[in-house]
């Protein structure tokens, strides 16, 4: 079975798979925050673009389960122009979640409205650090970690964290398999979280992932998301859907087996697929390796 929870590096527990609510708003987030919560999901990402902390806040506290909810949230570009700025943002986070996430990230390796080149990008992922590391000693989050960040971007982040990241939320998909920042981030103790599963949609498409699903007999979303968190080493994965009947079938990706593989057999199949998409790598979503 895909282990649900996974015991990032510095010590906290976080279930490995998240439902994510980029694009829902209002009541239609609430809902699916529900929904999701419902179906057995116990993780749940948001961030301060998304601008629906208050709905998902609100969705977590009305649930029975609110007190095993794992609540991550992200800081904009926009809200790393200042320490004053960013500490400002965390606060709003904390008011509008109604408690301290557990995982609170740097969205974006870059401050918004600057050049790609511009040295303000590395004057901001330094500043942007200290602030969260000083928020998780007051308590106003108990992980941090980073999203979108290459390789580059973390050396030099290492070099002078007091607190290194536990996670780096990266998109991960067989069409963009990100291997060598997987290998990089498992080398330091840093956690991979993968989001667009599906490849923004196009891999539901494609006859090789579609093989692949019904060689592992799960349908195609889910089985995608299990490719995810059957990647080596261990990943996470965030999968977002407004209907309760698709939140549902995506959270079948935790099954153990399925009556045409085994956990062997899945594991051996992601990897052929990961392989299949071998000379075809190309990105999906944006490209923080433009960034300075």
């Amino acid at each position: 079975m895909a282990r649900a929870t996974v015991t990032l590096c510095d010590g906290v527990s976080m279930p490995r798979l998240a439902f994510g609510t980029y694009k829902l708003a209002g009541d239609v987030c609430r809902d699916a925050v529900r929904d999701a919560l419902v179906v057995g999901f116990r993780h749940i990402d948001t961030a301060t673009c998304y601008r629906n902390e208050r709905s998902v806040g609100e969705a977590v506290r009305a649930s029975a389960c609110a007190k095993e909810v794992f609540l991550t949230s992200k800081i904009a570009p926009n809200e790393m122009t200042s320490e004053e700025t960013t500490s400002r943002a965390i606060d709003g986070v904390v008011d509008r979640l109604g408690r301290a996430p557990d995982l609170l990230l740097v969205h974006w390796p870059g401050e918004a409205k600057q050049a790609p080149t511009s040295e303000r990008h590395r004057e901001a992922r330094e500043r942007t650090w200290r602030v969260f590391e000083r928020a998780l000693e007051q308590g106003k989050t108990r992980s941090i970690g980073v999203s979108n960040f290459e390789i580059r971007h973390l050396e030099e982040l290492l070099s002078y964290a007091k607190v290194k990241p536990s996670v780096n939320q990266i998109e991960l998909h067989p069409r963009f398999n990100q291997r060598a920042l997987r290998e990089f981030c498992a080398m330091h103790g840093i956690h991979i979280q993968g989001y667009s599963p599906l490849g923004v949609g196009s891999l539901l498409e494609d006859a090789r992932a579609l093989e692949y699903a019904k060689k592992i007999g799960l349908a195609p979303a889910p089985a995608l998301v299990r490719w995810t968190l059957t990647r080596d080493p261990e990943c996470s994965v965030v999968v977002k859907s407004t209907a309760k009947t698709r939140t549902e079938e995506n959270f079948t990706a935790l099954r153990a087996k399925t009556a045409e593989a085994s956990e062997d057999d899945i594991r051996a199949h992601a990897d052929a697929l990961e392989k299949a998409f071998e000379s075809t790598q190309s990105k999906q979503c944006w490209d923080p390796s433009v960034v300075c």
